[in-house]
């Protein structure tokens, strides 16, 4: 298999799991096929941690692999990333009154972007 091939493939997979993200948080998890209901809360508190721990995971490695190399290209596309989760988790977490998390999310997001941003004005300064 080749390169493009593979990128194809992983980039198909990346937009499934935004398409599915946009769906469920629309619709909930209540459109899934579950028998039991009263599940659902406790099995979207572990999905919720696992997606968390994942994505920390990834954004230590992806993080440290930027920073070591000063690819602010790479930064960008973690602050997008990062801007996207947290302006669109916020902006649920205000339409559902669940504003104690409007604040989590402010401040998560200054913490993660404020290093990227400082990074990539401070790159931008050095190569004029």
């Amino acid at each position: 298999m080749n390169a493009k091939f593979l990128m194809t493939w992983f980039s198909t997979i990346s937009l499934i799991l935004v398409l599915w993200g946009i769906v469920f948080s629309f619709f909930g998890l209540d459109i899934l096929p579950v028998i039991n209901k009263s599940v659902l809360l406790s099995w979207e508190s572990a999905l919720y941690g696992a997606i968390m721990i994942g994505w920390g995971i990834t954004l230590f490695f992806i993080g440290r692999i930027a920073f070591h190399r000063g690819d602010t290209q790479l930064m960008k596309i973690m602050a997008f990333g990062l801007t996207s989760w947290l302006v669109i988790e916020g902006l649920f977490s205000a339409y559902l009154g669940v504003w104690f998390n409007v604040g989590v999310d402010i401040v998560v997001l200054f913490l993660f972007t404020f290093p990227l941003i400082k990074t990539i004005n401070s790159e931008r300064k050095k190569s004029k």
